[in-house]
C-alpha cells in the first residue's frame, strides 16, 4: 500500500519534532570558496574581485560579509577572507586580513596556496599602443610566492579602462605575453613595446581606477557580471587592480600635474601652425576647448586620438557649449587641422598618421553631430563656444 493510500489519523495536538534546518545565506558563497582551496592564489584573487564587484553593484557593502565570515570556524570562510584580503582598498584589505587571522587562530585550515607574509613585488611593466596612441595596453607583472602574475590594462585617454585581464606570467616573461597579443590582433597595435617603471604604471592607471569608482555602477557593469562570454567589463577585476596598482608607489607619492600654462602654449602653437583656417578666432576657441580639457584631465593637450577627441567633443562641447550654425559649419575643417597638428607635435610618422586620422575623422564628426543634436545634451549647455 502506498503511503498516499493509507488512512490518516486525526492529529491529536502538535507533536514535538525536528525544526527544519535553516540554510545559511552564505551557503553558495562558501561552496564556491571551498572549491578554491586547492586552486591558485591568482584564481582566488579573481574570485574575490568579482565578489567585491557584486557587493558594490548591490550597494550592500563589504563589512557585513567580512563580519559574517569572521564568525565562522570553517576553512571555506578562511579561504574567502584570504582571497578578499588581496583586493579592494587598503581599508577593506586590512579588515579582511584581520578577520582571516581571527578565523585561522581558532584552528581553521589555510588554503593550500596561502603563504603568510607574502606580498606582490613589482617585476616589470610595458606599454603598447596603436599608431595614434588612442588605445593603450599597460601590462605590469608582480611576483608573489615565486609566481609571476600579470595584470593587463587596456585603456583609452578620457574614457579610462575598457578592459582588465589577469594572467599567470608565461615562463618567457611579460614581453612574450604582449608579443602574442600583438600577433593575434594584426594592425591593432604597433610592434613597439616600451618599458615602464612602477610609477609610470601608477601615473597612467591609478586615475582610471579612481574615475571608475567615482562614476559608479552602470548597466554595462551589471552585464559584466552575468557570465556571458561576449561581455567583459572592468568591474570584474577593478577591485584586484585597485589593490595591485596602489602598492606600486609609496604612500606619500603624488602624480605630477600638468601646468595650466600648457594650455596657452599649445593653443599658440596650433595657431602658428599651417592650419589653413581663415577664421582664426574660431580656431582659437576650438583649440582652447580641447587643450584645456586635456590639461584638466592631466593629459598633455597634443596627445589626442579619435576616441579621446570624440569623447572631449561630446563631453566638453556638445554637453556644455552653444555653438553657432556658422561655427558648426567650420568644425570639419578645424577638427582635421587639429588632428594634423597633433601628429606633427608628437613627432608621429606624418603620412601614416594623417592617413589614420582621415579614416577615422568621418566617424568622429558624425558622433559629435549626433550628440550636438541630442535634446538632452542641448538642455545641459550653459556656455558659449566663443567667449
Amino acid at each position: 500500500m502506498s503511503p498516499q493510500s493509507k488512512s490518516r489519523k486525526k492529529k491529536q495536538g502538535k507533536a514535538p519534532g525536528r525544526r527544519p534546518e535553516q540554510q545559511s545565506p552564505y551557503g553558495a558563497l562558501l561552496e564556491s570558496a571551498a572549491a578554491l582551496r586547492s586552486e591558485s592564489w591568482l584564481l582566488a584573487d579573481a574570485w574575490a574581485s568579482e565578489l567585491y564587484a557584486t557587493l558594490w553593484l548591490a550597494g550592500s557593502g563589504h563589512a557585513p560579509l567580512v563580519d559574517a565570515l569572521a564568525a565562522m570556524d570553517d576553512p571555506a570562510a578562511l579561504t574567502a577572507l584570504r582571497a578578499l584580503s588581496g583586493v579592494g582598498s587598503a581599508e577593506h584589505r586590512k579588515a579582511a586580513f584581520e578577520a582571516a587571522e581571527a578565523v585561522a587562530a581558532r584552528g581553521a585550515a589555510e588554503p593550500s596556496w596561502y603563504v603568510a607574509g607574502t606580498v606582490a613585488d613589482f617585476r616589470d611593466a610595458f606599454l603598447v599602443t596603436n599608431l595614434l596612441g588612442d588605445v593603450e595596453v599597460v601590462a605590469f607583472t608582480q611576483e608573489r610566492a615565486g609566481v609571476g602574475e600579470t595584470v593587463l590594462f587596456m585603456r583609452q585617454p578620457v574614457l579610462g579602462a575598457t578592459a582588465i585581464e589577469l594572467f599567470h606570467t608565461p615562463d618567457e616573461g611579460t614581453v612574450a605575453l604582449l608579443e602574442d597579443m600583438i600577433a593575434s590582433t594584426p594592425d591593432a597595435f604597433q610592434d613597439t613595446i616600451t618599458p615602464l617603471s612602477a610609477s609610470d604604471v601608477y601615473d597612467r592607471v591609478w586615475p582610471d581606477i579612481e574615475q571608475f569608482w567615482a562614476d559608479g555602477p552602470d548597466e554595462e557593469a551589471e552585464e559584466g557580471l552575468m557570465g556571458e562570454e561576449d561581455v567583459r567589463h572592468p568591474v570584474q577585476l577593478i577591485a584586484l587592480a585597485d589593490a595591485r596598482v596602489s602598492v606600486l608607489v609609496p604612500d606619500e607619492y603624488e602624480i605630477a600635474t600638468i601646468s595650466p600654462e600648457r594650455t596657452d602654449e599649445v593653443v599658440e602653437a596650433f595657431l602658428a601652425s599651417e592650419h589653413g583656417i581663415a577664421d582664426v578666432e574660431a580656431a582659437r576657441a576650438f583649440a582652447r576647448v580641447v587643450a584645456s580639457a586635456a590639461v584638466e584631465q592631466n593629459r598633455d593637450p597634443v596627445v589626442y586620438g579619435p576616441a579621446s577627441l570624440t569623447a572631449v567633443l561630446i563631453l566638453n562641447v556638445a554637453a556644455r557649449l552653444h555653438v553657432s550654425e556658422e561655427d558648426l559649419a567650420l568644425f570639419p575643417e578645424i577638427v582635421r587641422a587639429w588632428a594634423y597638428f597633433t601628429v606633427d607635435a608628437r613627432g608621429l610618422p606624418r603620412d601614416e598618421a594623417r592617413a589614420a586620422w582621415d579614416e577615422e575623422l568621418p566617424t568622429v564628426l558624425a558622433e559629435f553631430s549626433e550628440a550636438y543634436a541630442d535634446p538632452e545634451l542641448a538642455a545641459e549647455r550653459d556656455g558659449q563656444f566663443r567667449r
